[in-house]
């Protein structure tokens, strides 16, 4: 039976890595990017999230978020982006806090 979960664990696997959609390289980013350091791309690649950096780089790093909420004000726009369990909180299009 372990031989068994071990074989459906190995053929879930390959499965994933021929068919998942393929990540940016750092090389990619910053191509169409230049005005992000390569550390920033560098990053993203990694999909490090970090205060401080734009709606884009955030989408770029996690992906498309399963669900936006968002809040318009005089103060400005508030998102909560939704990553199944996790958060990113956006303040004008500026990651301002997270919640995993």
């Amino acid at each position: 039976m372990d031989d068994i979960k071990i074989l459906v664990v190995l053929v879930a696997l390959l499965f994933l890595v021929v068919f998942a959609p393929g990540r940016p390289t750092v090389d990619e980013i910053h191509t169409a990017h230049p005005e992000w350091s390569i550390k920033n791309c560098q990053r993203i690649a990694d999909q490090i999230i970090w205060l401080g950096m734009t709606a884009e780089q955030a989408r770029l790093s996690w992906g498309r978020p399963t669900r936006i909420n968002r809040t318009v004000g005089p103060w400005g726009v508030h998102e909560q982006w939704v990553y199944g369990t996790d958060y990113l909180y956006f303040e004008d299009g500026i990651l301002t806090s997270w919640q995993t």
